[in-house]
């Protein structure tokens, strides 16, 4: 029977055009993410092909601006008395005239640097063999320092990633238990609001309807889930020459495990302040008590960005209320000792079917009464005159 009722949640919220318009944004979201980070640190290997035109002194520079290097492909010839016609419609893209450059419009700031430091180089070269240097002297003496960095959290291309990562995990789980909490409370509403319910009640007990319920709307809940992970797994493996850290790999089963019991958790909960309630009206309000945990985890963890192992983050991903949203967050920005991590969704796991056992008894208590709704304090102390 309850694989009935969640096949009927499934079929009828699958239809629906919030359904299909989030999980349609969502794909989108997720394939221009991937397409965006693989642009974003891909490297690329292609030299801007550039014509530099040279004419007086500039022209004794021709061979050593026809060198080129990673940024640019030049190539050097010599104008004449052309020099301004050629620019002017655009067959070359600068005049070097050995003290002056000419530009069409406005000076092209890699490509400047590249003359300037080129003919800088020359000129060095010519002063150091005036002086007596070699070019091994030359070299000797401009030689790079060897100075070293170091960044206390690690390389930032790497921290980067990590807070994106982290970023995605918190947002999504964020909204999609959200969203699917508010359905599953709209739904628990309308049934109430229309009798339909009591129908229901007629064949089935309230805990194996609402169970039926939370597991249908769990399985289209974990599917736009899925295109997140995807999507976040995708993301980082498009990116280009970056090393992953092993801490945001881990958000990915983290993430996985968090939210199936963090949905599970939730949508009991708005399950059973939904049932309080008999008028869509009323349901804007009566979700407060459910919603307000789940937006306490997430503050703390986007409050967090820059101190991920700070005592409240540390402390809310032990919290059953809250670690749905913290605890991926934790995992790939603050890297927590394993230990922590499984003791984490443990007592997440744990704190499930006692939440779902209160719920389903509020449930039940509530689910008949038509009319002003029920505080839900009222139906908490009577929840088990009601079994």
């Amino acid at each position: 029977m309850i694989a009935r009722i969640a096949l009927r949640e499934i079929v009828t919220r699958a239809r629906t055009k919030p359904f299909i318009i989030l999980t349609g944004i969502l794909l989108i979201g997720v394939i221009a993410s991937s397409v965006g980070v693989s642009f974003l640190t891909r490297e690329t290997d292609t030299a801007s092909d550039v014509t530099i035109g040279v004419t007086g002194d500039g022209e004794s520079f021709t061979e050593v601006l026809s060198i080129a290097n990673e940024d640019f492909n030049p190539t050097v010839i010599a104008t004449g008395s052309n020099g301004e016609q050629l620019l002017d419609d655009g067959e070359i893209d600068v005049l070097f005239n050995g003290t002056e450059l000419l530009w069409e419009n406005f000076p092209a700031a890699g490509l400047d640097l590249f003359i300037r430091s080129t003919v800088q180089q020359a000129n060095f070269g010519e002063r150091a063999a005036a002086l007596g240097l070699s070019p091994a002297d030359l070299g000797t003496l401009f030689a790079e320092a060897p100075i070293e960095e170091r960044l206390l959290d690690g390389d930032s291309d790497e921290r980067a990633i990590a807070g994106a990562a982290a970023a995605v995990s918190t947002v999504a789980t964020f909204l999609i238990l959200q969203v699917w909490g508010s359905f599953l409370m709209i739904g628990v509403v309308e049934e109430k609001s229309s009798r339909v319910v009591e129908v229901l009640l007629s064949h089935v007990t309230a805990r194996t309807l609402l169970t039926g319920k939370i597991l249908g709307l769990g399985v289209l809940a974990f599917v736009q889930m899925a295109i997140v992970i995807i999507g976040l797994v995708a993301g980082l493996l498009a990116v280009g020459d970056i090393e992953i850290p092993s801490e945001v790999w881990n958000v990915v089963p983290v993430l996985s495990f968090t939210f199936v019991l963090g949905y599970a958790f939730y949508a009991a909960l708005f399950a059973a302040v939904g049932s309080t309630v008999s008028r869509q009206e009323d349901a804007q309000s009566a979700q407060l008590p459910a919603l307000l945990p789940l937006v306490a985890g997430y503050i703390v963890a986007i409050s967090s960005i820059m101190s991920p192992d700070s005592l409240p983050v540390t402390i809310a991903s032990f919290i059953p209320f809250t670690a749905p949203v913290v605890l991926p967050f934790r995992v790939a920005l603050a890297n927590p000792p394993l230990w922590q991590t499984v003791l984490s969704l443990v007592i997440l796991a744990a704190s499930v079917p006692l939440v779902i056992n209160l719920a389903s008894k509020i449930y039940r208590g509530t689910l008949l009464h038509v009319g002003a709704r029920v505080p839900l304090l009222k139906a908490f102390k009577s929840r088990n005159a009601a079994a």
